[in-house]
């Protein structure tokens, strides 16, 4: 059997077991900021070894979300 499809839940922070999904879905409800994202989900705020990761999850949900949306033709 051959996997191709990314797993679909990946924790990020180990030390408080909060998910990928968990920072999309922040971000997605409008953590716009770092600071925003650590407050409504607890992401590096213990060791920071997950810090890297929820930065570059946020740098890359928000340049998504201000991309134009195709025109239809």
């Amino acid at each position: 059997m051959l996997i191709t499809a990314r797993y679909q839940f990946m924790y990020v922070c180990l030390c408080h077991g909060i998910s990928e999904t968990r920072l999309q879905q922040a971000i997605h409800e409008g953590a716009r900021s770092f600071e925003q994202l650590q407050s409504c989900t607890g992401v590096a705020t213990c060791c920071g070894a997950c810090e890297p990761c929820a930065r570059q999850m946020l740098d890359t949900e928000t340049l998504a979300s201000r991309a134009p949306a195709p025109q239809a033709s």
